[in-house]
C-alpha cells in the first residue's frame, strides 16, 4: 500500500482560503495535521467596484473604444496567491519543509506556481488540479494517496 512521507507538507488553497498540512505518520495510513489556515473575504467584482469601465477616444477623432473593466474578485485572488506563495518560499529558505504537494483549482495553481521560488519548486512532488479548500482531511489524504498511486 503506499504511503505518504513523513514530513510532506500539503498547500491546499484557491483563490480565497488556504490549508497548509504536514503528514506527520510513517506508516501507510496518513496523518495529516492542519498547520495553518489562511483566508481572505473576496466579494464579488460587482460588490467591490462601484466605477463604470472607462472609455477612449482614438487618434483625429477616431471612434470611441471601451476599456476593459478591472476583476476586482480575480485581482484579490491572485493577491491572494501571492502572499501564500511569499510564506511557502520563507519556510522553504528557512529549512522548515524537505517536500511539498500542491493541490488547487487550475487557475490557483497556475497563480501559485508563478509566485513559488524556484527551491521551493524543487521540493514540489506533485501538483494536484482540484479544489479541495472545504473538504475534511481525510478526503485530501484520500486524493493525494490516488494521485502518487502508480498507474
Amino acid at each position: 500500500m503506499l504511503r505518504l512521507p513523513k514530513g510532506l507538507w500539503i498547500l491546499v488553497a484557491d483563490g480565497q482560503k488556504a490549508l497548509f498540512l504536514e503528514n506527520v505518520s510513517d506508516t501507510t495510513d496518513a496523518d495529516l495535521r492542519v498547520m495553518r489556515v489562511d483566508e481572505i473575504d473576496n466579494p464579488a467584482t460587482a460588490a467591490q467596484g462601484s466605477d463604470a469601465p472607462g472609455r477612449f477616444s482614438g487618434d483625429s477623432g477616431a471612434a470611441r473604444g471601451a476599456v476593459e473593466p478591472a476583476d476586482w474578485h480575480q485581482m484579490g485572488e491572485d493577491h491572494f496567491a501571492a502572499g501564500v506563495a511569499a510564506l511557502v518560499n520563507k519556510w522553504v529558505a528557512a529549512g522548515a519543509c524537505s517536500s511539498l504537494a500542491v493541490i488547487a483549482p487550475p487557475k490557483a495553481l497556475g497563480a501559485l506556481r508563478s509566485e513559488l521560488s524556484d527551491k521551493a519548486q524543487k521540493l514540489v512532488m506533485l501538483e494536484l488540479a482540484k479544489d479541495l479548500t472545504n473538504h475534511p482531511v481525510p478526503e485530501i489524504a484520500a486524493a493525494l494517496k490516488s494521485a502518487l498511486a502508480p498507474a
